[in-house]
């Protein structure tokens, strides 16, 4: 067999080894995705999404967290609620095993310092001044998938 008859079938076999390879189904890799809503209102003891984003500082404030597109495997949610000042006021851990889908319901509990309930009735505002603005809500999933979402307090 001459030199011009093996390169031409390694050529053929090469082509044809990368159309087969092209034509191989790649594996799902689609990211999981998150959405979020937010809500103070609560009905029958379960947050019903609402057109509002803004809060009271009495309300606790519900973060109803749909996760879509999950592997069949364990998976990290963490969500940081940011205050105004850029304080991470509450830190939340939740592991848990799922596949395809999950809503996930989370809050925050404004809690006013010691002795500002007393003057409260006067003033609802009342050592709560570095809750009133823009807050940040953090969701990542994973360590990579990541929804931030704003809100605001007012007092």
């Amino acid at each position: 067999m001459s030199i011009k008859t093996r390169l031409l079938k390694r050529g053929v076999l090469g082509v044809a080894g990368i159309l087969v390879w092209l034509a191989t189904p790649l594996a799902a890799s689609a990211e999981p995705s998150i959405g979020a809503w937010l809500s103070a209102t609560v009905e029958n003891g379960v947050p019903v999404q609402t057109d509002t984003l803004r809060f009271g500082c009495n309300d606790k404030i519900y973060a109803v967290i749909d996760l879509a597109d999950l592997s069949e495997s364990s998976h990290q949610l963490q969500v940081d609620w940011t205050d105004p000042t850029g304080k991470t006021r509450e830190h939340i851990d939740h592991s848990f095993s799922s596949g395809s889908t999950s809503r996930i319901t989370v809050w925050l509990q404004l809690h006013p310092p010691k002795g500002a309930a007393l003057f409260s009735f006067f003033n609802p505002a009342m050592g709560m001044d570095d809750f009133i603005g823009t807050w940040q809500v953090e969701i990542t999933l994973d360590s990579k998938t990541r929804l931030d979402q704003s809100f605001e307090v007012l007092c």
